[in-house]
């Protein structure tokens, strides 16, 4: 961190201080919610320790905390974290599931089973998620401020040297690409693209590009995979290895007709919609939740049910024609999402939080 900010800034370099904060050892609780808690309460008691020393270090407290993965933080009440943590505190809640998807059992959203009981803390002013659909909700139920920040993304000049590009444009051979890219993980849709690419028409080319997430499939859904992949059809292509860095993982983008996005339970925010709004690249998704939500406002491409082989396979044939044509059925606007989802607007989120401190 220290190198980049020398080689990017240098002129603010005496502002920046970085350190690094460890991962606690994991908990020998027995359960995987004790566990959770245990590990939330390891977490607050390293962070405390460890602002503790850079203050003492500096010569200065900080004014506001800001945890950029608040998730692994909750699941406590106040009482136990200001205990631990008693300097003011905010951060980015990544995945509030349960304001998209409420609990089956209502006992289980109260107390020190409500996962929001810790931001309802004094300590804590405000509080920041990606998801503009739940903001109002929380703020609701939380009676205090939450500021929406930005899905931002690396932007990148594509680097159209990475090795793999040749190989992808050289096997398609003029056909229409869609990519899933990134992590392939099971909730995004990879078993389903699989399917979508046995019965999709010819004309289509489908890339696998990410780290596959292994731990997410069953050991059958992974002997298939590997079928598949050792079978090596004439419409896919595989690189079952982390993209190195964002110039490649653009250039990989930049080769595709259309993005996949349709995760399946997912409810959440990810920023490949802002790698299309970039690139100007459509959309699959999944209807509803945040990300259906934000294809539909922006018309960024078109929605399926998650998992649904057969209307994926009916939205590629009529979208080939449109491709083909230069006419979409929709008019995207991709300019307005980049604009929504910028480093600009990242700042101006960043600016709403610090009024609060």
């Amino acid at each position: 961190m220290n190198l980049w900010i020398a080689s990017h800034c240098p002129e603010l370099a005496s502002n920046f201080h970085s350190f690094e904060l460890h991962e606690p050892s994991p908990s020998q609780f027995s359960g995987r919610r004790l566990q959770a808690r245990a590990m939330a309460v390891a977490r607050w008691q390293r962070a405390a320790q460890s602002i503790q020393e850079i203050s003492s270090k500096l010569g200065k407290a900080p004014d506001i905390t800001f945890f950029a993965w608040l998730d692994t933080y909750l699941g406590l009440i106040p009482a136990i974290t200001d205990t631990i943590f008693p300097y003011p505190w905010s951060g980015l809640y990544f995945q509030p599931l349960y304001l998209r998807i409420p609990p089956k059992l209502r006992w289980m959203r109260h107390g020190i089973l409500n996962p929001l009981s810790v931001l309802k803390s004094s300590h804590c002013p405000v509080v920041a998620v990606l998801d503009e659909g739940i903001a109002d909700k929380l703020q609701q139920k939380l009676n205090k401020p939450v500021v929406v920040l930005t899905d931002i993304t690396d932007e990148s000049p594509p680097d159209m040297n990475f090795e793999i590009i040749k190989e992808i444009y050289a096997k398609a051979a003029g056909r229409k690409i869609v990519g899933l890219l990134g992590s392939l993980d099971k909730r995004k849709g990879t078993l389903t693209l699989l399917e979508v690419s046995r019965q999709a028409s010819d004309r289509w080319f489908f890339v696998f590009a990410g780290r596959l997430a292994e731990p997410a499939f069953t050991a059958a859904e992974l002997a298939r995979i590997e079928e598949i992949v050792k079978a090596n059809p004439d419409n896919c292509f595989f690189y079952l290895n982390s993209i190195p860095d964002g110039s490649r993982f653009n250039a990989v983008v930049q080769v595709c007709d259309v993005l996949y996005a349709a995760y399946e339970n997912f409810p959440y925010s990810s920023n490949i919609l802002t790698k299309g709004a970039i690139f100007q690249k459509p959309v699959i998704a999944s209807k509803n939740y945040c990300m259906g939500e934000r294809v539909e406002q922006f018309n960024l491409g078109y929605g399926i049910e998650g998992g649904n082989v057969s209307q994926c396979v009916s939205i590629l044939e009529r979208l080939h024609e449109e491709l083909s044509t230069g006419s979409l059925s929709i008019q995207p606007d991709f300019e307005g999402y980049r604009h929504l989802h910028s480093i600009e607007q990242l700042r101006s989120a960043f600016q709403k939080i610090l009024e609060f401190v």
